[in-house]
């Protein structure tokens, strides 16, 4: 990283580009852990920095300054916005382009003569440190180790299959807290790394379906898994073979072998349990593993064409909140700098700018403001450092490229060492901008005036993310309330469509919230999984006639609000199971009132006592 920032640096000097400083800057952010994501990140730096400076000098032929302000601001906040809509590697383009088009309209709204030549220098300079970071990094970056992550989803599912054996075993009453949670984690952390591990590589973003495929089935195991324990503390018994025969196909799923799924018996005694779901879940499983692992990727038809995956969820509210502050802040800091006429000013509109969108960027920006402004703070103070006691006594290019390299050095081994790794990425970029290497030497309180406002404008960003309310409950409880809404369809459709839609997007709303909570969240949400199969089950089994029909309507009605009040709901559909004159209809009560039990934690959660409660009707 040293020897790219330097080689970048002298590079600009040695062709005169203005503001040479900026061709260093790429270094840091572009080294990555695998070459793939080395490329694709150089890619969508050039494209983003090319449609920011298109769009800035675009913008710069509107009437006034206020307009031109104005429409940075939209850019910038529809950048900071589409930075969480866009997934991997991709949501680069949209921050670059909101950085770049502040680079070149703040600057220019006060000198409007320069525009031409800021936009030019900041390609060349974007162009030049790409390159040669492409180049040199690229050689002694790893390529993505993909059969080692290919194979960590194929060992969870393996874990998935030895959790439903365990619910199928003589101790299903004693749970195994351990495995359960190691699962989880894993969910999470393969889905978080999917789209890192694949860049670079189109092959493997074809088998990116069947990753899901796999977390999806793992989600359905669990799930599966819980209704069978709750079907055995109604005193249906497994056969004597079947979990043996799942931790069997979990060791043969380990070491490489091909998934054999559960066979479907004749008809099912009624004190046997129903392993319809493990049966489908084994079957996804088996169809991904048969496209992941192939040596040339399967085309989505045929048996294919019907795997199951979480479904692709955008979190807009958060999308939109961080595109309107982002927005807002840029606009306010511009036309501040504009009305007053301080360059003092501009240098802090454009820390905000900058600074707000790649704050805003981040799903929880609270955790790490304050590793940021650290960073900012160290590479503003080094670099004022260097600018009154080294800049002034440099007279030749060789003079000024030598001068920056101790600097780089120490900065590449603080941004490789993992302790110091964030923060150092802060601080090396906020050194390039703030030393203004290769300019001319300007007097201490010149220096001062131009790296106080960087610091403020840092400052005011990072300290009102840092002072944002804590939200990582509401933000909880939002996905809950969103899981609960999806039940709604379900429960009031008197034929439920688009049945395979509500469990992609469920599953992912289960993905969501561990990835927002962790540890931390609620218990119970695989009962709401279980709670939408009991309720399709219930509206099929109410098309065998007239009575079940009365019985299914019943529940139904019931069940309008079963979030406010889901113990006295189970136990009033308990009590109509008794009296139900149909033996399948009546446990597929007893499964919907189980799983409303279960779910009773991540429901208080998510609507707590305290809330006005809905009636539930008691006819």
């Amino acid at each position: 990283m040293a020897l790219a920032a330097g080689l970048s640096f002298a590079i600009a000097v040695l062709l005169s580009v203005d503001n040479p400083f900026w061709a260093a800057m790429p270094v840091w952010v572009l080294s990555q852990p695998y070459r793939g994501l080395v490329y694709e990140r150089a890619l969508w730096r050039i494209v983003g920095t090319l449609a920011g400076a298109g769009l800035g000098l675009a913008f710069l032929h509107l009437p006034h300054p206020y307009w031109q302000l104005l429409g940075m601001a939209l850019v910038v906040g529809v950048a900071s916005a589409l930075t969480h809509v866009l997934r991997g590697a991709l949501s680069y383009l949209p921050m670059l382009a909101g950085i770049t088009i502040g680079v070149v309209v703040l600057p220019s709204v006060l000198s409007p003569d320069s525009s031409l030549d800021l936009a030019l220098s900041r390609v060349q300079c974007t162009l030049i440190g790409v390159v040669v970071t492409t180049v040199l990094c690229s050689r002694t970056t790893p390529h993505s180790q993909r059969q080692t992550y290919y194979q960590r989803v194929r060992v969870l599912a393996a874990d998935a299959l030895r959790l439903a054996a365990h619910a199928l075993g003589p101790a299903y009453k004693e749970s195994d807290p351990a495995l359960s949670a190691r699962i989880r984690q894993e969910i999470v952390d393969l889905d978080a790394q999917a789209r890192i591990t694949a860049a670079g590589s189109w092959d493997a973003y074809r088998r990116l379906p069947y990753v899901d495929v796999f977390l999806y089935a793992v989600i359905e195991l669990l799930a599966a898994s819980e209704l069978i324990v709750r079907q055995r503390e109604r005193g249906r018994l497994p056969a004597a073979d079947e979990a043996q025969f799942l931790l069997e196909q979990a060791q043969r799923l380990e070491q490489g072998h091909s998934l054999t799924v559960l066979e479907k018996t004749g008809v099912r005694p009624p004190e046997q349990i129903s392993l319809a779901r493990l049966r489908r879940a084994m079957g996804q499983i088996r169809r991904a593993e048969t496209g992941l692992f192939a040596a040339r990727t399967p085309a989505r038809r045929g048996p294919h064409r019907f795997l199951a995956t979480p479904a692709r969820s955008v979190d807009w509210p958060l999308a939109t909140r961080t595109g309107l502050i982002s927005a807002l802040a840029t606009f306010s800091a511009g036309a501040l700098a504009f009305a007053l006429s301080s360059p003092a000013l501009e240098l802090m509109a454009m820390g905000v700018c900058t600074f707000s969108i790649i704050l805003g960027s981040m799903p929880r920006p609270q955790l790490m403001s304050r590793t940021m402004f650290t960073g900012i703070t160290v590479g503003v103070l080094v670099a004022s450092l260097y600018r009154y006691l080294i800049q002034g006594y440099l007279v030749t290019d060789w003079q000024v490229i030598v001068s920056v390299l101790p600097f780089v050095v120490v900065g590449g081994l603080l941004r490789a060492n993992r302790p110091t790794s964030a923060w150092a990425l802060d601080a090396n970029m906020c050194f390039q901008l703030a030393s203004q290497a290769g300019m001319a030497a300007v007097s201490w309180p010149f220096i001062i005036k131009e790296s106080v406002p960087l610091l403020a404008g840092s400052a005011v960003v990072c300290s009102a993310f840092f002072l944002l309310p804590r939200r990582t409950h509401p933000r909880g409880q939002a996905l809950v309330r969103r899981v609960v809404r999806e039940l709604y369809p379900l429960i009031r459709r008197s034929r439920p469509r688009l049945f395979r839609v509500w469990r992609a997007r469920v599953a992912r709303q289960w993905v969501r919230l561990l990835h927002w909570m962790g540890e931390q969240a609620p218990q119970g949400l695989v009962s709401l999984i279980n709670l939408g199969h009991g309720i399709v089950a219930l509206k099929r089994l109410g098309r065998r006639g007239a009575p079940q029909q009365t019985c299914v309507s019943l529940v139904c009605e019931l069940l309008e609000g079963f979030e406010s009040q889901p113990q006295e709901l189970a136990q009033q559909l308990l009590r109509i199971s008794q009296s139900c004159a149909d033996p399948v209809l009546a446990e597929a009560i007893r499964d919907v009132a189980q799983s409303l039990l279960g779910a009773t934690p991540v429901l208080v959660y998510a609507y707590p006592p305290n809330t006005v409660p809905r009636a539930v009707e008691s006819t």
